[in-house]
């Protein structure tokens, strides 16, 4: 009997190692860093807002493009203007094939229009310039805050000085551990949905929680 208590409790605690080999870890939640760090992410909409949504994108994703020019603003005019959800982004870049982060310079480049309240304009229109000679370019950042009326010559000097550089590659890391593997993707009062979905399944989502 004792001989078959050892044998007994010695599967249970190899059963139990290998559960805990294969639970899946515990991501990091990127709306405690960004509350965390506020000089990393920029908020949009009523920070006291009870309902958050953490977008991550990239501006040199297409899909990144398509839900920034076309469902976001619709999200934004139906849930953020209203002060009803917080949306949090997150200036990121995807690494590349051969290493690198390709598009840095231009999440650099929002963080210093947000250096001047400028970053919700500068951000949609960064994705206007896919597809162009200026994309993620300098030449492009400025004629961007010249269209907006920014200080340019307090713009250039940021880009010159690669300030937000370390933030951004900070948030890239973050993002990694919070289990962002590709762009878009957006934690929604904690949980992460993945891709430009159909805007109902925003709203889906949106209105369970404001309801709930």
């Amino acid at each position: 009997m004792l001989v078959g208590g050892i044998v007994l409790g010695g599967i249970i605690i190899f059963a139990g190692l290998i559960a805990l080999a294969f639970r899946e870890p515990t991501r990091a939640s990127l709306l405690a860093y960004c509350n965390n760090n506020p000089d990393n992410c920029i908020v949009l909409g009523n920070e006291a807002a009870e309902v958050s949504v953490v977008e991550v994108s990239d501006y040199g994703c297409s899909h990144c493009r398509d839900f920034n020019l076309n469902t976001g603003p619709a999200l934004e005019a139906q849930y953020v203007d209203t002060n009803e959800v917080k949306w949090v982004v997150v200036p990121f870049a995807l690494q590349s094939s051969v290493g690198g982060f390709p598009t840095l310079p231009s999440s650099v480049a929002a963080m210093c229009a947000n250096e001047q309240g400028a970053f919700a304009d500068f951000h949609e229109t960064m994705f206007q310039l896919q597809g162009t000679e200026l994309f993620n370019t300098t030449e492009g950042f400025l004629q961007v805050a010249t269209s907006l009326d920014m200080d340019t010559d307090a713009f250039a000097s940021c880009l010159d000085n690669n300030s937000y550089a370390d933030r951004v590659l900070e948030n890239i890391t973050m993002a990694q551990q919070a289990g962002i593997n590709s762009t878009p993707s957006f934690v929604i009062d904690g949980d992460l949905m993945a891709g430009n979905q159909p805007i109902a399944v925003f709203q889906q989502r949106l209105d369970a929680l404001l309801d709930s």
